[in-house]
């Protein structure tokens, strides 16, 4: 996945982490980095109540117990790659990002919700907003890799950052989709704006043009991939994408996030925002 820099697995001691450590493990191996493996503990969820231990003492049994169980996960995988595991006391996204700067991390693996919710969790949805790498948020999948993937093209310079990563993901023989969504012209909202001499028919050619100019600048990558360049109609790209995704049976969607201040996450792109709470397939968000 042009993964040059270290990997964090962010783990929740939940059986979904797993699944969370052994895939940041095979990119970790097959890039040649470092990897973190990584459990915050909250202070809010822990007792607190009157009659309780002093907090201080209460923290650090959570952060033993935390540490002992970590250990238990990594001896129990048995995954045979170097790895630095850490317990961190704090706000999951914020200790996340502090350590995802302090090792110049470019990846963060994490579980996308607990087991049994479908909904993108919390912690997952503020990293995917906040943190200063790429993102990849795991769902539960029956197979151990990646076989069907959807690329997101929107034809913006996040197309190229995307196909690159999307190229790598399925370099072990996965299914390339590359999927791009315009909006249908006779539901326009402005229609004065576009072109009257031009049909519909070569609004869609020039769209196909454009997306071709793309997809070429990764000819050689492309050239021992399954691939397929799509193009879907609908005013509401974020639907669209997740119909052909969930009737594809595709296993992971690879698209593009732009960096957000907190302030600034508030304003997180409404298709990529409803795609990751809403695709039943795991999501790499990558980073512009």
């Amino acid at each position: 996945m042009i993964f040059s820099k270290p990997v964090v697995a962010a783990v929740d001691l939940t059986p979904t982490s797993a699944a969370v450590l052994r895939q940041a493990a095979e990119i970790a191996t097959t890039e040649g980095v470092p990897l973190f493996v990584v459990h915050v503990v909250f202070p809010g969820l822990l007792p607190h109540r009157p009659g309780c231990r002093p907090a201080a003492k209460v923290i650090d049994a959570a952060r033993y117990r935390a540490e002992a169980d970590l250990a238990d996960l990594v001896r129990q995988l048995d995954l045979e790659v170097p790895m630095r595991q850490i317990v961190l006391v704090g706000r999951p996204p914020d200790e996340l990002q502090q350590l995802i700067q302090r090792e110049q991390a470019g990846l963060l693996v994490i579980s996308a919700n607990k087991p049994g919710q479908k909904r993108l969790g919390s912690i997952a949805s503020r990293c995917v907003r906040t943190v200063d790498c790429d993102v990849l948020l795991m769902r539960e999948r029956p197979g151990a890799s990646f076989r069907h993937i959807v690329a997101c093209l929107d034809l913006s310079p996040a197309s190229g950052p995307v196909l690159a990563r999307a190229t790598e993901a399925a370099r072990d023989g996965a299914h390339l989709d590359l999927s791009h969504v315009t909006f249908p012209t006779d539901k326009e909202l402005w229609p004065e704006d576009l072109d009257a001499e031009q049909t519909a028919t070569e609004r869609r050619d020039s769209t196909n043009q454009a997306l071709q100019r793309v997809v070429g600048e990764f000819t050689e990558e492309l050239s021992s991939i399954d691939h397929q360049v799509r193009i879907l109609d609908s005013p509401v790209p974020s639907v669209a994408l997740t119909c052909h995704i969930t009737d594809s049976g595709a296993d992971l969607v690879v698209l593009g996030t732009r960096g957000h201040s907190k302030l600034g996450a508030m304003f997180f792109g409404t298709n990529a925002e409803r795609l990751l709470h809403d695709v039943p397939a795991s999501v790499l968000a990558v980073r512009i």
